[in-house]
């Protein structure tokens, strides 16, 4: 017995260090440049210069986007690693490791070990979803708080454990401190209508969940750093966090993110290519076996996240992703009953032909699309590497063909595991690097005095490791210049070149941000 609880133990480890290992894999090899990532590791960097743990900055100004946890441990990073991009990142990867072994975990424990490998696999292949967690964005930690907790509610469910529930609570309490309040909203609906359809909503069972204490203790962890912010700027930070990033978020498109509700199912997709192409199947095959309470609980997770992010305002592709872990279970568990031959393979083989086709189409679109765009053409041949799925995908099929149904999942995941450490290994530090902020550093010399016209590029802060004065007149940047012959202006306010086309100023930099419709611009007094 001692000899079985170590054995499960190292497993256990294992599938997290492995995950860790993909997860984390070259998160120091690539600039902090996206802008979520920017905003979010700068804020963290200024948190740690100025000593604070409650009032997050933005380049000196209030930031009201997100609540603080990644913050924390971001700072840790800073601490323990530096300040930079593998410090930024440490942490995001391993929650992300935490996520696949905790699902990993509980699959295993509530079903059974070969559905949870699958599950795993799944999880472990989705190139999309992993490299959430090469980034330094707050959403690594709500998915691993969500998901976790989600599980931990269903395994008190069926197992009746205290220490679950109370888990669920606590999590809770940590998710909001993630992202803030949509880490109880969804959750507590997920729940409502797995009991409604259980019918125990409406009947005393209900208070076996202790739904007033555990909201207390969720409350309890929450709310402090919530009221010591909003004294601390005086109701600034919550009025723009509550009003601006949940409701207006939820009931309008923000930062031109929206779209019909079709795209939600879009984003998942693509989130957990490539063995989305068999959720379709995975969810059927859940209704069928409703009466099991896990699966059932699964599909209610699944079905609600999307449907709730398909009517959203705002939609965006990390909005539905704490729900992956259960989809990738009913995807798992799908797979493995066609692998068992409990369910037909005709659906299963159709699915892995759109595969191939996808495939294909995956390294000709990312030749078209790094041609087209002028400063991506030095990288177009990388993309020549994305052959590595549609080979993974034709390899797959020749053992599905042959009846090796397991060796065909296994080849499909593997490939796509590898094909995301080359994307991560080799292909983002080659395009991350053809940024606006890197080509600066080739002009401006270190320890140059520089201001910023009306707006900058928002890496800008974290990669110089400064905050920039932020000027809105031309009289203001000549009267800057004027005292700093040497100093130097940025921005990327589009009519810039117009503005100081009549005054002595030298452009030494005209460069188009990476993912954005704008261009960066650095001048100079002529001399």
């Amino acid at each position: 017995m001692l000899f079985q609880r170590v054995f499960n133990a190292n497993k256990l480890l294992s599938v997290f260090v492995l995950s860790l290992i993909i997860c984390g894999f070259f998160i120091h090899g690539f600039p902090i440049y996206i802008l979520d990532e920017a905003k979010n590791a700068e804020a963290a960097r200024e948190m740690l210069y100025h000593n604070t743990f409650i009032v997050p900055t933005f380049n000196d100004i209030l930031r009201t986007d997100k609540p603080p946890l990644h913050y924390f441990f971001m700072m840790l990073g800073y601490k323990i690693f530096g300040v930079g991009a593998f410090g930024a990142r440490f942490f995001s990867s391993v929650f992300g490791a935490l996520t696949l072994a905790g699902t990993y975990y509980f699959v295993s424990k509530l079903f059974n070990k070969s559905v949870a490998v699958t599950t795993w696999l799944v999880l472990l292949s989705a190139v999309f979803f992993v490299q959430l967690f090469h980034q330094a964005v707050p959403d690594p930690y709500l998915i691993c708080f969500i998901s976790m907790g989600l599980f931990c509610f269903i395994d008190y469910y069926c197992n009746r454990k205290l220490l679950f529930l109370l888990l669920f609570y606590v999590l809770l309490g940590l998710g909001t401190l993630s992202k803030g309040p949509i880490a109880i909203v969804l959750p507590g609906l997920i729940i409502m209508v797995f009991l409604y359809f259980k019918k125990e909503l409406f009947t005393k069972n209900l208070f076996s969940y202790y739904p007033v204490l555990g909201g207390l203790l969720t409350i309890l962890i929450a709310s402090p750093w919530f009221v010591l912010v909003h004294k601390a700027t005086n109701g600034v930070w919550t009025e723009g966090f509550f009003l601006e990033h949940n409701v207006n978020r939820f009931g309008s498109k923000m930062e031109g993110h929206g779209g019909i509700f079709l795209i939600t199912w879009a984003f998942v997709i693509l989130g957990l290519l490539p063995f989305s192409l068999y959720v379709v199947q995975g969810l059927r095959n859940a209704w069928l076996e409703r009466k099991n309470d896990v699966v059932f609980f699964a599909f209610i997770v699944s079905v609600v996240f999307i449907v709730f992010f398909s009517i959203s305002g705002t939609k965006l592709p990390n909005y539905t992703m704490p729900c992956y872990p259960f989809l990738a279970f009913l995807i798992g568990y799908y797979i493995d009953k066609v692998i068992k031959k409990e369910l037909t393979i005709k659906w299963f083989k159709w699915s892995t032909i759109a595969l191939i086709v996808i495939s294909v189409f995956l390294p000709i679109g990312a030749f078209i699309a790094f041609n087209v765009e002028e400063q991506l053409k030095p990288v177009k041949w990388f993309s020549i590497f994305l052959l590595i799925a549609p080979i993974g995908a034709f390899w797959a099929f020749f053992w599905l063909k042959k009846g090796e149904l397991k060796r065909s999942v296994s080849i499909i995941g593997g490939s796509w595991v590898f094909l995301g450490m080359v994307i991560f290994g080799i292909i983002y530090p080659k395009l991350i690097i053809l940024n606006p902020v890197t080509k600066s550093l080739e002009v401006i010399p270190e320890g140059s005095e520089i201001v910023v016209y009306k707006r900058l590029d928002a890496a800008f802060p974290f990669n110089y490791k400064r905050t920039f004065d932020v000027f809105e007149t031309k009289e203001a940047i000549e009267l800057f210049l004027n005292k700093n012959e040497d100093g130097f202006v940025i921005t990327n306010y589009k009519k810039a070149k117009q503005d100081f086309e009549d005054l002595n100023y030298k452009l030494l930099l005209e460069y188009k941000a990476l993912f954005e419709n704008h261009k960066t611009y650095i001048f100079k007094r002529e001399e």
